[in-house]
């Protein structure tokens, strides 16, 4: 068992097996095959023939000139030939990030060396391939001899299923498994005996040559030297003389699955698996059966909701002025409360296992935590989002109906994104404003931009419907420039125009100074000049999707700290500067939404009265 499986609390889940088959909701933990792993070095199964190994792990396996670049991969096969690469020119030379554990070799660029000839061999090459620029271009990964014709390994084709095509000298096959922009482990087996050389691509069988070219047996080996590449990312290469029996080359080949690839997440079935290889689930044919996504598993239930509040610190200057500054550009602690109700035993098994093993993402880069989980969220937030999941509640009110709900945060959403935090510009339910506008209904919401940093921003359409009610018939609208969003009668609004609820509560607590002398009675008085702000709550319950959106699209966009003006209720019909830190959003049905948010009282000017210059001059 593996350590992935031993630290989920769900039994029952195995390594993947080719020879079985599988029903939807599955959960398989895939790690190429399911024997063991060798080390290339290892001798204790007798005589392994290990001629070559160039790998990345260490600083020593290169030599480098002044500038990083790389003159030399050195093989760790003592008494063996290297790669190098002897052009005074260094744009010849690949440079090597050491953070990384690939060397990266683009266009022209090239290692050679000799000292490789073998009739026989089995050749272990992991690679990553950036895709081409144009579909008739190729890639040689590998080549043995100087002929253009024969001895090498390359790749052609888009990154589809039947249009990614391997080459071995001149026949080419389709790849079983994506061949760009995605770590591969090609193994090749050349068998002189038989007279046949054969190719895998982790570990599915690609296809066969027969009567192979004599270059194949050269002592030259050239990795690189391509025209207009993106970049081939070696990461190991592993030659052995003679031909490894087929389980022995299983070994070596989870051996560099292990070490390279990600291997420590769950795969999950998205309908019914045949059994074979070439169901596996990082091949082409695996992809429509297998998933990582919870988007092809589940659908999120009605009553999820979404919290936010925001991250400030607040500069109090007295009399009751503040300033709120932003601690980062991600204002907001969004919350997100996910409910998957009605699921069946095996739905549910399959979800909480889901949940266990997201920790087990790769990491966002060698300094940061955990990639989380993309989230097509529901209405109207962006499709997607990347979540944390921290927390599982799990209840079974009847025999094989399970409801999860799963606790989320997100990180990442920046304030300084002009199209929004969460709820997003997407050019479909919130737009670019045009002077022409197909479709216009109330509560729409368009991004209008301006030269003027006082007119650019989010406008709220209040106008007339310009759609047939009931059906999706919508024909062009040209606005004037009177009815922008500037124009003097314009029909949107950049202000705070939604109506909450009739019944609400408006609690005022006076700030006040407190003498408390001993022996002696209390006195008040008051807290400067602004004593009397105020701090309530407003509900806005049964909303439609269209007027939630809005609403929605507001609060994002000031990100919790931007002030705006609300006009209190009666019997106060007062106009006043707030700003909204807090806010909650339940997804109850369709076009069912409630909202309920906090604003806060706050005496700052709306509008900017000065100017910030980066040009600084000093006088003496």
């Amino acid at each position: 068992m593996s350590a992935v499986l031993s630290g989920l609390n769900i039994k029952n889940i195995f390594e993947y097996y080719t020879g079985n088959s599988y029903s939807k909701y599955d959960i398989v933990d895939f790690q190429l095959t399911t024997g063991i792993s060798a080390y290339p070095s290892y001798t204790g199964f007798g005589q392994s023939g290990l001629t070559t190994w160039f790998n990345n792990d260490l600083l020593n396996n290169f030599s480098l000139d002044a500038n990083f670049n790389v003159s030399g991969w050195i093989n760790l096969v003592s008494g063996s030939g290297s790669l190098k690469q002897t052009s005074n020119d260094e744009n010849s030379r690949p440079y090597i990030d050491f953070n990384e554990y690939y060397i990266d070799i683009y266009n022209k660029q090239s290692l050679s060396g000799t000292g490789f000839a073998s009739n026989s061999r089995t050749i272990f090459l992991t690679v990553n391939a950036g895709n081409i620029s144009y579909i008739n271009q190729t890639q040689k990964l590998i080549k043995f001899g100087l002929s253009s014709d024969y001895g090498f390994i390359k790749l052609s084709g888009e990154n589809t299923n039947g249009n990614a095509v391997i080459f071995i000298d001149d026949q080419q096959f389709n790849a079983p498994s994506y061949i760009y922009d995605t770590k591969n482990i090609y193994t090749i087996i050349q068998d002189s005996s038989a007279n046949v050389l054969k190719l895998r691509q982790n570990g599915i069988y690609v296809g066969s040559i027969n009567s192979f070219s004599n270059y194949w047996k050269n002592e030259q080996l050239i990795l690189g030297d391509n025209n207009d590449n993106k970049s081939l990312k070696y990461y190991e290469l592993i030659h052995f003389t003679g031909i490894l029996k087929d389980e022995e080359i299983d070994w070596y080949e989870k051996y560099l699955f292990e070490k390279y690839f990600d291997n420590k997440s769950l795969y999950y079935a998205k309908q019914n698996v045949p059994q074979g290889i070439n169901y596996s689930p990082i091949s082409f044919t695996g992809a429509d059966y297998w998933t990582r996504n919870i988007n092809d598993l589940f659908k999120i239930s009605y009553g999820s909701n979404a919290s936010f509040s925001s991250k400030l610190s607040n500069l109090m200057m007295g009399d009751g002025y503040q300033s709120n500054i932003a601690k980062n550009i991600n204002t907001l602690n969004s919350n997100f409360s996910i409910n998957y109700d009605g699921l069946t035993d095996t739905q549910a098994k399959c979800l909480i296992a889901y949940f266990e093993n997201t920790p087990e993402a790769n990491k966002k880069s060698l300094y940061e935590g955990f990639k989380g989980v993309e989230l097509d969220l529901f209405s109207p937030y962006k499709p997607s989002a990347e979540l944390y999941f921290k927390k599982i509640d799990h209840t079974t009110p009847y025999n094989n109906i399970n409801n999860v709900k799963i606790e989320a945060e997100s990180l990442y959403d920046s304030s300084l994104d002009y199209k929004g935090m969460l709820v997003q510009l997407d050019e479909i339910k919130i737009r670019t404003y045009t002077d022409t506008i197909n479709q216009l209904k109330y509560n729409d919401v368009f991004y209008y931009n301006s030269d003027s940093f006082l007119d650019r921003g989010y406008y709220f359409y209040t106008g007339e419907n310009f759609i047939t009610e009931g059906s999706n018939i919508a024909f062009p609208v040209n606005i004037s420039p009177e009815n922008s969003p500037t124009g003097e009668n314009s029909w949107f609004t950049k202000s705070f125009y939604f109506k909450g609820e009739i019944d609400y509560s408006l609690n005022n607590e006076l700030r006040l100074r407190v003498n408390d002398s001993k022996n002696s009675t209390i006195e008040y008085d008051k807290d400067g000049i602004n004593y009397n702000l105020l701090e309530f709550n407003i509900n806005f319950n049964r909303r439609t999707n269209s007027e939630a959106m809005a609403i929605l699209k507001f609060l994002d966009d000031k990100a919790g700290y931007k002030p705006f003006q609300y006009t209190l209720p009666q019997p106060y019909n007062k106009t006043i500067n707030v700003y909204c830190p807090e806010w909650n959003h339940v997804y109850n049905f369709y076009n069912n939404n409630d909202i309920s948010v906090k604003f806060k009282e706050i005496k700052a000017p709306l509008k900017f009265t000065s100017s910030f210059n980066t040009d600084i001059y000093f006088s003496i």
